[in-house]
């Protein structure tokens, strides 16, 4: 049997190249395909595959995103006519969704983002079934599904699926001439999302704050515009893609103004903050399991006093207990491999 697989952000990557790996080896043929946004395709290829690239990512602008989707369709629908998968597996998606639905291909989607109307509204009514962590309300995703979607869920989050057995390497210190414990990792905003709507976070003033306390600070940019500002202030700013998992595994802390980085250092025991404008169902859901995860709303200031109260001691202790919580939770495999037998049955 022949499965789909689409990624449109690095996150997704991740996931889709954990999942090709797995249904591989369980005799699936598997189409691995992604667009063309910030390190999507390198983060695949890091695992040793080769994925199609199709489309673009469509800025910050209403008419950019229809314009890239609409593109991107019309070269999928060519694309998965003639592979002829009977599954689609991938998060919230409209253009691979559509073209699932108008060439009747089965749609199983895994999603840890109810706050993402937009992408929710234009794709989780043409899903067969959702995949979604038990820390995430099913209240919250219920209204965009269709009355035929089943809901699998599973005790854990998805991004266990690669930290889980993961070995960090230091090569990338030495690249970036870091001390393992003396930096810290900032990743911005993702403010072009359609989700986003809220004012910048001030990433700029906490790196200042994190210089000014003698710590040096990465900063992992999404967009060109940060990048530049980031360059422009003297801050360390990795050239390309980077393994962001040793670089979070080796750090300090972690600050990001989204999700999935601060779920990935607080798994690997990096003490991780986020400053999304609102609490995300996942990340508290780690956060109440014991795994070091803040969701931070106070000053600059105190963000950075409190990392500075975290001693290398404080660091090893985090990372031996988020070994012993990571052993009680699960990632989305299994609900993933019960989804899909469903799906095929029928």
């Amino acid at each position: 049997m022949r499965v789909w697989l689409d990624a449109l952000t690095p996150k997704q990557g991740r996931l889709a190249a954990c999942l090709s790996t797995t249904l591989g080896r369980r005799g699936f043929e598997v189409l691995v395909t992604c667009r063309e946004y910030e390190c999507t395709e390198a983060t695949i290829r890091s695992y040793g595959l080769d994925p199609i690239v199709v489309g673009r990512y469509g800025g910050g602008t209403r008419y950019g995103k229809l314009m890239a989707d609409v593109e991107r369709m019309r070269i999928l629908a060519d694309l998965v006519a003639r592979y002829k998968p009977s599954v689609l597996i991938s998060y919230p998606n409209p253009s691979a969704a559509r073209v699932a639905y108008g060439l009747g291909v089965k749609y199983i989607v895994l999603n840890d983002s109810p706050h993402s109307e937009a992408a929710n509204i234009l794709s989780l009514p043409l899903c067969e079934a959702l995949v979604v962590s038990e820390g995430i309300p099913v209240s919250s995703l219920t209204p965009y599904l269709l009355p035929r979607s089943k809901i699998f869920q599973y005790r854990g989050v998805e991004e266990l699926l690669w930290v889980e057995g993961f070995e960090p390497s230091r090569e990338v210190l030495e690249e970036l001439n870091l001390e393992k414990y003396e930096y810290v990792v900032v990743r911005p905003e993702e403010f072009k999302a359609a989700y986003y709507s809220w004012r910048g976070w001030g990433w700029i003033e906490l790196c200042d704050e994190i210089v000014s306390s003698g710590l040096k600070v990465v900063v992992l940019p999404r967009y060109e515009e940060q990048r530049r500002r980031a360059v422009e202030k003297g801050y360390i700013v990795p050239e390309g893609c980077v393994d962001g998992l040793s670089l979070a595994y080796y750090a300090r802390a972690l600050v990001t103004g989204g999700g999935t980085m601060a779920k990935e250092a607080a798994l690997m025991g990096t003490p991780a903050y986020y400053t999304f404008p609102i609490k995300l169902y996942v990340n508290e859901y780690l956060a109440k399991l014991g795994f070091p995860l803040v969701h931070w709303s106070s000053s600059w200031r105190e963000l950075v006093k409190d990392i500075l109260e975290i001693d290398e001691s404080v660091i090893r202790e985090s990372k031996r207990a988020a070994r012993r919580l990571a052993e009680k939770i699960e990632s989305p495999e299994k609900a993933l491999f019960k989804a899909l037998r469903e799906v095929i049955k029928h």
